[in-house]
């Protein structure tokens, strides 16, 4: 790991004139906050100047060159997936990271927001990235949370971006309900019956309508979302795995073992191993 990265992510002003073509193994946002440069990225060249910002993903070739006579300084934040989330260690793309289930966002993103310049109108990603500054330089009890909270919030604003409704994600009444019944009560020992008879709705259409809007049934997508949530308790947790099987909706331990290997390719235990 880069020596820089001892916290999963480093938050520093540079001031270097240029810098040559290269490519690393985390991610980069950075933003300009003074003077302007030739930019290259996989091969494009284009100019950024004060306001702008990029986030660069896993294995982007890119390198700048200063223009003019004005000093080029930006904010260089350097972090691993895993920053984010423990269940994004060994993620190597930045839409994975947008995906998670920390980031949910029900907008269609039309073009990856990495590797693409955007400009700061109004000062609020400068903000954000200041603040994570001052937390990393304090270190102060809890910085790592608040600049995880500040690193989210920049990634909502630029994905807003490059965003449009989702026509695709926009689901019939029935199916909202659904899935925001789901969403909420997944511990709890549910069914699409006990739902359409709550509702008084019709359970083959229902279930049909489901399935045409998710591309799911209704017993895989519960399944989805229980195991989603066994990944964080797994990971940010030291709850032990009988216990993540409750509180995810799963009294028998073993077929919670049988559900998760299914869809993960691990068992809870391996998981841990690997993202703890």
């Amino acid at each position: 790991m880069d020596k820089r990265l001892a916290y999963n992510i480093s938050v520093q002003f540079c001031d270097s004139q240029t810098s040559a073509v290269h490519h690393h193994d985390f991610l980069e946002l950075a933003y300009v906050t003074n003077g302007s440069a030739h930019h290259t990225i996989n091969g494009k060249n284009m100019i950024i100047k004060k306001g702008d910002y990029f986030i660069i993903d896993y294995k982007t070739v890119h390198g700048y060159q200063t223009t003019g006579k004005d000093k080029f300084e930006v904010i260089n934040c350097l972090f691993m997936p895993e920053f984010i989330d423990r269940t994004l260690k060994n993620c190597e793309d930045f839409n994975q990271v947008i995906n998670s289930y920390m980031l949910k966002f029900s907008y269609e993103i039309n073009k990856n927001p990495a590797d693409r310049i955007f400009h700061d109108k109004d000062n609020k990603i400068y903000n954000l990235l200041i603040s994570m500054h001052n937390e990393f330089e304090r270190k102060s009890p809890g910085f790592a949370e608040i600049m995880r909270c500040n690193l989210i919030e920049i990634f909502i604003h630029t994905m807003r971006k490059v965003s449009q409704k989702n026509d695709k994600c926009d689901y019939s009444s029935i199916s909202k309900h659904i899935i925001s019944y789901i969403n909420e009560n997944y511990m709890k020992k549910i069914t699409l019956t006990e739902i359409c008879k709550t509702m008084n709705f019709s359970l083959p259409y229902a279930s049909r309508n489901f399935k045409q809007n998710t591309g799911m049934t209704f017993e895989n997508y519960l399944q989805k979302v229980r195991v989603e949530q066994s990944c964080r308790l797994l990971a940010n947790t030291d709850k032990k795995i009988i216990e993540i099987s409750q509180l995810v909706g799963y009294s028998d331990v073993k077929f919670f073992n049988k559900i998760f290997k299914k869809n993960i390719n691990l068992t809870p235990a391996e998981f841990r191993k690997v993202h703890k």
